[in-house]
């Protein structure tokens, strides 16, 4: 990536509005000028890594015992490998925000993970795809219950207001580029190295759906999210870029960790016993 054009907010729209850890690499360099613009780069994605790796690990208590937790770790640093071919700003940042939000969203803290879903925004507009999660999970006993549509309005609005700040800020003028018919034709003659790059993913999804029958409700409505990454993917991203589903990681990994013998044991407040059946 252009470092110093994106870091200067001279680069383009979609990706220069991805600011959130532009912003902390030139807070980086500002305090450090002399570090230069790859190593202010380097250092705000160790920030984006260690806040990914932390948020996956309390995620992943929610599945397993305490103390294997580290597991999810584990798997985390794995699975990313077909995906590390490709250097931004923003990746490890999805995987921190999805990781987190959706802790939040099982543990029944709804503000913090609002408040998750805005600073997320700054990082990544696709944070606006927790939002059917969101739905998804409270299907269909939540959805009977005013409240619950009125969390979906706050959060689309939050959504929608982070979004009309950032054109504002950095106005564009651009249409988002179509390559529905570039991905159609890509998936319609794959090539070896199409198909190698997803070897990986096809497996680990394969591991993930020995766990399905045991993952608890939730975790099997939000199994949403990945019909939703393709859609988007096909439509605006390039599915020779494995990394376009890095957002589904954390449910690959709770779904691999529910195949881990023992009780399910999904933390919280106001949870109900019958969802871990």
């Amino acid at each position: 990536m252009p470092l110093q054009s994106i870091m200067s907010f001279s680069f383009p729209p979609p990706v220069g509005h991805r600011v959130l850890f532009v912003l902390l690499a030139d807070a980086i360099h500002a305090a450090i000028p002399s570090l230069g613009y790859l190593k202010c780069f380097l250092l705000s994605q160790l920030v984006a890594i260690l806040l990914a790796f932390g948020a996956i690990r309390r995620w992943g208590a929610l599945f397993v015992r305490e103390e294997l937790s580290i597991v999810a770790q584990l798997l985390l640093a794995v699975i990313l490998i077909p995906t590390l071919h490709y250097y931004n700003f923003y990746d490890f940042g999805v995987l921190f925000f999805f990781s987190a939000g959706l802790t939040c969203l099982f543990t029944n803290r709804f503000l913090p993970y609002l408040l998750l879903l805005v600073v997320g925004t700054l990082n990544h507009e696709i944070t606006l795809l927790l939002v059917p999660v969101f739905v998804a999970i409270h299907f269909p006993e939540g959805l009977k219950q005013p409240r619950t549509w009125g969390q979906v309005l706050l959060q689309l609005a939050a959504w929608g207001g982070v979004r009309a700040l950032m054109f504002w800020l950095l106005p564009s003028h651009a249409a988002p580029e179509l390559r529905l018919q570039t991905n159609l034709e890509e998936l319609l003659h794959p090539t070896p190295g199409l198909l190698l790059r997803y070897l990986g993913p096809c497996i680990w999804m394969g591991v993930a759906m020995l766990g399905y029958r045991r993952a608890p409700r939730r975790l099997r409505q939000a199994i949403i999210l990945l019909p939703l990454l393709a859609t988007t993917t096909l439509v605006y991203g390039q599915f020779h870029e494995v990394r376009q589903f890095d957002a589904f990681i954390p449910v690959l990994v709770a779904l691999i960790l529910c195949c881990i013998p023992g009780d399910i044991p999904l933390r919280g407040p106001q949870q109900n016993p019958s969802e871990a059946t």
